[in-house]
């Protein structure tokens, strides 16, 4: 009996012993688990973690450019009629006429206007539809060519929408519709225009019997018509625009038009001269770089007109930190003829090399440069700065006396050290 209770106890104590080391073996897995995974988290941190941070150098065109307010002076004369009512202009504005052209007719109710409106409007579609008949039958094997001019006037089309040019979009509608068009015909689709052409003469002859009475407005001289007036034509002188002070440009700037009641038989103006000017006033500092003779860029931030070159006519002083500025531009069209005062940005230069951040350039032995990561290997490279602003600077490559470009310095796609401590040539990161 004594035997078989010690047997039990024997038993008893294997069996929490066994459990014991099975519990401190749970607890050693569940370390060297703990463990794997610091070291898997480790080396992915070691892997992906960079102790400096880095921006690739891509080419970069930036401009140095003042923006300012300016007037636009024009060589304008007043075209005057013995009439009173709604305007209708027969040329765009910005077009140049002959002396005894019409240029526009005035009728003596909006209603009358919207008829003659309307009539030329159905005048211009029953030349599109005849054009067209005449089409028909006419085929050609060069699809491409028809495919290439569809495409060539969509793209026109969506180019002109971006360019904010209101009044060419019907102009950009037609040229798609009659690329379409004719590439169908010449590929055998047939269109029989016929009964169209009868509907729209029909409402042409009907619209024709009821129009009334209008005055046709002629040109007196030859030159660039401009359907509207802003009181603005006589503010400044012509003649003495090439010479304009600061002060005349800034009472020019602040100047009220004449009262619309004094231009009620102003039928429009004629643009007599090629050239017209741009007045302003500039820092002296940006002026600096300016010269009579040279060209800069011109842009109208506010408005549709595109860009302009323009030649420098004078620069004068207008002050302790300020010149006037006088430019020249003979380029015409609806969206020039309807400048006035306007803000302008002054393009004085350009500057085209690799962006920097100024975070990134460090002097080493009197030398400007940046350090830059090839592989895992830090090297120096050196910069020429040819414009900087408060974060970034453009740099430039010089070249040898062959025009080669020098070794040793930034180029394309270098992946730049913006930030980081202990830069060396030659350092490698682990």
């Amino acid at each position: 009996m004594k035997d078989k209770v010690q047997d039990e106890r024997r038993e008893q104590n294997k069996v929490i012993r066994l459990h014991a080391k099975r519990k401190k073996m749970t607890y050693v897995y569940a370390v060297l688990a703990v463990l794997v995974v610091v070291v898997c988290i480790y080396q992915i941190i070691k892997i992906n973690y960079s102790p400096v941070e880095t921006e690739v150098a891509f080419e970069r065109t930036v401009s140095n450019a003042v923006t300012t307010q300016g007037f636009i002076v024009r060589d304008e004369t007043y075209v005057k009629a013995d009439a009173v009512g709604t305007l209708v202009p027969l040329v765009t504005d910005g077009k140049r006429v002959a002396r005894g052209d019409d240029v526009a007719v005035v009728f003596n109710s909006e209603a009358s206007a919207r008829n003659y409106a309307k009539i030329r409007a159905l005048e211009e579609d029953i030349a599109y539809f005849e054009s067209l008949k005449n089409k028909i039958g006419i085929q050609t094997s060069d699809v491409e060519a028809m495919d290439a001019r569809v495409y060539d006037t969509c793209e026109q089309y969506i180019l002109g929408m971006q360019s904010g040019n209101v009044e060419g979009y019907a102009a950009y509608e037609d040229a798609v519709c009659e690329a379409i068009t004719s590439r169908q015909l010449s590929t055998g689709t047939v269109i029989d225009p016929t009964e169209k052409l009868q509907a729209l003469k029909a409402e042409l002859a009907a619209l024709q019997a009821q129009s009334g009475g209008f005055v046709t407005v002629k040109a007196d001289n030859p030159g660039y018509y401009i359907g509207h007036v802003d009181g603005y034509e006589t503010a400044f002188d012509y003649e003495k625009a090439k010479t304009a002070t600061g002060d005349e440009i800034h009472a020019l700037l602040s100047a009220t038009p004449t009262p619309t009641e004094a231009l009620q038989n102003c039928m429009g103006k004629l643009v007599d001269s090629f050239n017209w000017y741009l007045l302003c006033v500039i820092d002296s500092q940006s002026a600096a770089s300016l010269s009579s003779g040279s060209h800069i860029t011109v842009e109208f931030p506010l408005s549709s007109a595109e860009a302009i070159s323009a030649e420098v006519v004078s620069v004068q002083n207008a002050g302790p930190d300020s010149a006037a500025v006088v430019l020249r531009s003979n380029l015409m069209n609806p969206q020039y003829a309807g400048l006035r005062k306007e803000q302008i940005r002054l393009v004085l230069q350009n500057f085209t090399g690799y962006r920097v951040n100024n975070k990134a350039i460090r002097e080493v032995d009197g030398q400007k440069g940046v350090y830059i990561l090839s592989g895992n290997i830090m090297k120096f490279r050196k910069v020429e700065i040819a414009y900087s602003d408060e974060t970034y600077s453009v740099c430039v490559t010089p070249k040898d006396e062959n025009g080669n470009p020098l070794s040793g310095y930034v180029s394309l796609y270098d992946e730049i050290i913006v930030e980081g401590t202990d830069l060396y040539d030659g350092k490698i990161l682990g």
